[in-house]
């Protein structure tokens, strides 16, 4: 059978491929000017359109992505017809990822800061943020989380946290080649932990997404006045693992006063639909699908 001529291929827009893939509009387009790595085609109106040829090729950029190698290399080995990773077989080898993890992992049992940011620096010199949260950052904390209850865990995952948060929370406020449509204030109703709401912050922003960042404890008095004066189009909170009868309350009151989404992060599983019930979007505590979430449901509004 020959191949489809060029009017009968399939095209697929940005944001298909977006999730098809897993890497973000604003890496995508990144990829294409920086290192002319794709050429989709245009409508009439400039959108992009790609091909299942250029999913595929995304798809192996990941994989060498994965391994730790810097997009600049994945080109030039693909270009040159170097042997292409198996996008459905999972390497036995150690990635240069797992060796990130292990410096940083070596430099947090330490308390040494120097060591982190020399890693962080190299990191972020060679990978979009997208990528290094995806394969390092988010990896690392969720390792952290889980030995939490081990000598110094919980002084360790606070250490990583707090530099985290210095290093990421400068990233909401650069400037963004991509036009921000919708902004959302990002606020902790509870005393935790917010480096999962930065992180969170974070991907939204390379949605296109506008995020204005409460530190510390917000009520949802001060949340409701601050959408209603700068007329945001909702908010993303922290709120507690099981939040209390009159905390629910505020957060359903909070949505019927502005009219606006408010997304939930923190809770456990159980208090999802209970979450709904009172008009609210409940999250998963995955940053990375919870931008998608937020994403989808801000489109799906919108539209």
């Amino acid at each position: 059978m020959s191949a489809p001529s060029e009017s009968q291929a399939a095209y697929y827009p940005i944001r298909v491929v977006s999730n098809e893939t897993g890497v973000n509009a604003i890496t995508l387009r990144a990829w294409e000017r920086r290192y002319g790595l794709i050429t989709p085609k245009r409508t009439a109106k400039g959108h992009r359109l790609y091909t299942e040829a250029d999913i595929q090729l995304i798809r192996k950029v990941v994989s060498l992505l994965q391994r730790g190698i810097p997009i600049s290399q994945a080109k030039a080995m693909l270009e040159n017809g170097e042997p292409e990773p198996d996008i459905n077989v999972q390497t036995s080898q150690p990635s240069q990822w797992s060796q990130y993890r292990a410096r940083l992992a070596s430099a947090i049992r330490d308390f040494d800061d120097v060591e982190i940011a020399r890693v962080m620096d190299e990191v972020t010199g060679f990978f979009p943020v997208d990528i290094a949260l995806r394969f390092l950052l988010l990896p690392l904390h969720q390792q952290l989380r889980e030995q939490i209850t081990e000598p110094l865990g919980s002084a360790r995952l606070q250490f990583f946290a707090g530099f985290l948060q210095g290093r990421l929370s400068m990233r909401l406020s650069e400037s963004s080649e991509q036009s921000m449509k919708v902004t959302l204030v990002l606020a902790n109703t509870v005393y935790s932990d917010d480096l999962e709401l930065l992180l969170l912050g974070i991907l939204l922003k390379q949605f296109g997404i506008r995020v204005i960042r409460l530190a510390g404890l917000s009520t949802p008095q001060e949340i409701s006045e601050l959408i209603r004066t700068q007329n945001l189009q909702g908010a993303v909170l922290g709120v507690a693992d099981s939040p209390e009868p009159g905390q629910l309350q505020s957060l359903r009151n909070l949505a019927a006063e502005t009219g606006q989404l408010i997304f939930c992060s923190g809770q456990n599983v159980s208090q999802a639909s209970t979450l709904r019930e009172r008009g609210l979007v409940a999250l998963n505590r995955d940053p990375q699908q919870d931008a998608l979430t937020v994403r989808d449901v801000l489109t799906g509004v919108n539209e």
